[in-house]
């Protein structure tokens, strides 16, 4: 670390020290066998503070918020909560201590209505002392809060966008008392305009004099929101930096462990597609809304397409007409001579579909990393009714080496994996199956940036050798890094296609509030 940098990370400005402390957290170690998971970790909360957590996957975010949630217990090092040493047995003891959590993936009971969700959790406690409509109430402001006020709260759970069910999560935790509300990751599934608005409501508790702990992958996200940045590194915290010291560079900087750390946001995609290459995917006459302008779209082989819009403007349509999970209300979607209506025939097509939400969606938990990766190509391992191990083995550490999953074997559960290396794991699956086209939902969501980077390595490489992506991202740095072009929804129609050199922020932006002209078709 250059000397500047630390200057900046030991040095706290005059205006904190007066911050009455909340939370102190000094030397916090904890190990999971072998694994060093959080090692001399500490990091200081003040009372009306919005205080971020960055670092790369295996870094040990998951791990400190666990012990400030009650979840696990640390093995060493101290713990003051408002002064007074503490040690929290379990999440009700958090909780009951002010501490309220609301985790990266979406814990929400799809079957349960909206207002049972958001109350899920307080029977023995608040729930049995609140009226049928004291409760309604609490409900609907605890969503109106975050910024679902309209939503229905006797509508399933499970109804409603990915987006939502995070929100819901969120409300939930406004139900108790709390002081410390931590977000681990809360924002990676809800859109631009969504995640301003939980600001404002992050903002607003931090005029009541409450403390926010929030981790993110998203660096506009830190600049926006924290007024303390903790960097953690191989299970240490190396630094914490205030609002005006912190930037993007210095930031990956201090996360990465590799020279070069700038590097970590990536390559950018290789030469533009030439206008006669072969068309792989051909779009016609396609709607994603009934009554809705149709699209006309052609993939190139080796050619990465983004796919961008605001939550719920009918992008993920567009992807799952293209993958076969749904039939578009008007047009056709075709592959060569082949028209795809139904997930057989993208699979016949060779198109690999990899879904958002990799927790309800994407792995299979109890099971192997070797079974995951190999599950969608089963087929192909099969000879007279029996499955070749052997086969299956080669192939799994063929594409396990090809998208650097990091684990200990390939008979680790995916489960103890990173979500990071999960991630790794799941486009692993979908190369093992020899795909002509990829279609991606949102592929770098709760990923690290030294993740990032090797993914972004792996899709380029992919395109490279001739394979055509479709890719779907919240995150528009990235679109304009890896994509020779993007295509923009907005209110269920494409507002425009850009193209590489006309690429930036800020083309995206004005796409996606339909302040750009839609000027070409394919």
């Amino acid at each position: 670390m250059n000397s500047a940098v630390h200057q900046r990370a030991i040095e706290p400005p005059a205006d904190r020290k007066g911050m009455p402390l909340l939370l102190s957290a000094d030397g916090l170690r904890r190990t999971f066998g072998e694994t060093i998971a959080l090692d001399s970790c500490s990091l200081s909360i003040r009372e009306g503070e919005i205080h971020a957590v960055v670092g790369e996957n295996g870094s040990g975010k998951s791990t400190l918020i666990k012990i400030l949630s009650g979840i696990v217990r640390a093995e060493a090092g101290t713990l003051d909560w408002l002064g007074r040493q503490a040690s929290f047995a379990n999440p009700r003891a958090a909780q009951d201590a002010g501490i309220a959590t609301v985790f990266q993936e979406t814990l929400v009971l799809p079957d349960m209505s909206i207002r049972d969700n958001v109350m899920l959790g307080l029977d023995g406690m608040i729930r049995r002392n609140m009226t049928p409509l004291r409760e309604r109430e609490a409900v609907r402001k605890a969503l109106a809060a975050v910024g679902i006020g309209n939503l229905d709260i006797e509508r399933l759970a499970g109804t409603v966008s990915l987006a939502n069910r995070q929100m819901i999560g969120v409300a939930r935790s406004l139900m108790r008392p709390w002081r410390l509300l931590i977000l681990d990751e809360s924002t990676s599934a809800i859109d631009i305009e969504d995640r301003d608005r939980l600001f404002e409501v992050l903002r607003s508790f931090r005029g009541e004099g409450r403390s926010i702990l929030f981790v993110s992958h998203r660096m506009d996200e830190i600049h926006a929101l924290a007024d303390c940045t903790t960097v953690l590194r191989s299970g240490r915290s190396v630094a914490s930096l205030e609002r005006g010291a912190v930037s993007s560079e210095i930031l990956l900087d201090l996360m990465s462990t590799r020279e070069g750390a700038r590097a970590a946001e990536g390559e950018g995609c290789g030469e533009t597609i030439p206008a006669n290459a072969e068309v792989i995917v051909g779009v016609r006459g396609l709607s994603v809304l009934e009554g809705k302008p149709t699209l006309d779209l052609d993939l190139r082989r080796g050619e990465i397409i983004g796919v961008g819009g605001l939550e719920g403007h009918g992008q993920v349509a567009l992807l799952e007409c293209i993958a076969g999970l749904r039939r578009a209300p008007t047009g056709t979607v075709h592959v060569g001579t082949m028209t795809i209506r139904s997930q057989r025939d993208a699979a016949r097509a060779k198109i690999a579909f990899l879904p958002r939400d990799r927790k309800s969606e994407g792995i299979f938990a109890p099971l192997s990393v070797l079974d995951n990766v190999t599950v969608s190509a089963l087929g192909s391992f099969a000879r007279w009714g029996v499955l070749g191990t052997r086969k299956r083995i080669e192939v799994a550490g063929e594409v396990t080496r090809r998208t650097r999953v990091k684990m200990a074997g390939l008979d680790t559960p995916i489960s103890a994996l990173s979500g990071g290396n999960q991630q790794k794991a799941l486009l692993g699956r979908l190369i093992a199956t020899q795909p002509r086209v990829l279609v991606l939902n949102d592929p770098m969501r709760g990923v690290d940036l030294g993740a990032k980077r090797d993914l972004y390595e792996v899709l380029n490489n992919l395109a490279l050798s001739g394979v055509s992506i479709l890719m779907l991202s919240t995150e528009l740095v990235e679109l304009c890094l890896l994509c020779h072009r993007v295509v923009v929804f907005h209110d269920h129609a494409v507002s425009a296609i850009v193209e590489r050199g006309d690429l930036s922020e800020r083309a995206l932006i004005d796409a996606m509030f339909s302040q750009r002209r839609l000027e070409t078709s394919t």
